[in-house]
């Protein structure tokens, strides 16, 4: 029953009701880390609209191939399907690393870094807890283009941790 709530909650719309303002930096005396919160970031990453033109994609090519009958491509894509169904379920329950996602993050943490003057961006409560840190998950929500839905799915999350 968790997993089908849970995959709900993934596939289905919860929005995390952020601010879109960029958080106010601390003072740049010391290194400053940007920090986001994992249960929004998964949410917002495969709630997104890149995330739904890779499946878009994914299906598409299941059609062509099995309108060309090529069963062994077939089974691989409907193996990446299950499996990336199951990642982000172990993703937002923190049992799997975010690879894939802070792979296509890359591009936004450079960005962010540079605007910010971050010493880096982790997931938070971050790896030094004197280290002055400053949350960009809204940011980071904002480029992946969460919803509004998506945004109040991540508080609900957080309301509800052992639905998680």
């Amino acid at each position: 029953m968790k997993r089908i709530v849970l995959a709900a909650l993934i596939f289905a719309a919860i929005p995390f009701a952020a601010a879109a303002q960029a958080p106010a930096a601390p003072a740049p005396s010391s290194p400053v880390v940007g920090t986001f919160d994992r249960t929004s970031i998964v949410l917002a990453y495969y709630r997104s609209p890149l995330w739904a033109a890779i499946l878009a994609d994914r299906r598409y090519e299941l059609t062509t191939v099995k309108a060309s009958n090529d069963t062994a491509r077939a089974k691989e894509l409907e193996k990446y399907g299950a499996e990336s169904q199951e990642l982000a379920m172990q993703q937002v329950t923190g049992k799997a690393p975010l690879g894939n996602i802070l792979a296509v993050l890359q591009p936004e943490f450079k960005e962010l870094s540079s605007k910010m003057k971050l010493s880096s961006i982790v997931e938070a409560p971050g790896p030094d807890p004197k280290a002055g840190t400053v949350d960009v998950t809204s940011l980071l929500m904002d480029w992946l283009k969460a919803s509004a839905e998506t945004r109040k799915m991540a508080i609900e999350a957080h309301q509800h941790p052992s639905s998680m």
